[in-house]
């Protein structure tokens, strides 16, 4: 039987880091424009990795927010992530704390919904934390080699852009439907149904975190009543 492992988890990051590189690139050059410098903007990825929170805190950087503002923003907007780590959990039973916690620090979006796919494929808990390294370590380097390559054109030249704003959620939205089947077609759903509703109730971002939550529940739920019959 074929194992998979690292290397194999690596590859398929490819497809996660060809979609990050553009967004990196931009986050480089606009981290400048917010008076970052080179070094800071790389290392802000290198240190923090976190996709749209970073575009968010050098808007605040930018604006003159206090580090409680940005800290406390990109705290909510990553929140989610506490769920995906739940989700997560029940592929690497029996695997080490320092493990775990090397795991958590590369989720994203993306490499959550392409370790969800990947993940089911293999059989035990050893093989999928290397298969995960491999595509958090990928998307993880993408994302800060290209912040700094981002940075250091910014600082060399004056560069005029557009069309890069829709390039991460596009990357997002790819993955997404890749990843959904018969048995999870129901949740994404509801979530999708819950989010306009929600949206139209509550102000800000907490509307996603609400839907999800909700959706989640109610797909396990229904999960578990077909199971049992």
């Amino acid at each position: 039987m074929n194992t998979k492992g690292f290397l194999y988890g690596l590859r398929q990051s490819m497809t996660i880091g060809v979609g990050y590189a553009p967004v990196a690139l931009t986050f480089g050059i606009l981290s400048l424009k917010s008076g970052l410098t080179v070094w800071e903007s790389g290392f802000m990825s290198l240190f923090v990795f976190a996709g749209a929170s970073q575009f968010i805190a050098i808007q605040l950087i930018g604006q003159g927010a206090t580090i409680w503002v940005i800290g406390i923003t990109t705290l909510i907007v990553n929140i989610r992530h506490i769920l995906m780590s739940f989700s997560m959990i029940r592929f690497f039973s029996g695997i080490s704390l320092g493990k775990l916690v090397l795991l958590a620090q590369g989720i994203t979006d993306e490499s959550f919904v392409l370790n969800s796919k990947l993940l089911e494929e293999i059989p035990t808990s050893e093989e999928r934390s290397k298969v995960a390294l491999g595509v958090n370590l990928g998307s993880f380097s993408f994302w800060v080699v290209f912040t700094f390559i981002g940075a250091w054109l910014g600082n060399k030249i004056n560069i005029i852009f557009s069309g890069f704003d829709f390039a991460l959620l596009a990357l997002f939205i790819v993955l997404t439907i890749s990843a959904v089947n018969r048995d999870n077609l129901l949740t994404y759903l509801i979530a999708g149904l819950f989010a306009v509703f929600f949206r139209m109730l509550i102000p800000g971002k907490a509307y996603l975190l609400l839907s999800v939550i909700l959706a989640s529940a109610l797909g396990a739920w229904v999960g578990q009543r077909k199971r049992a019959n």
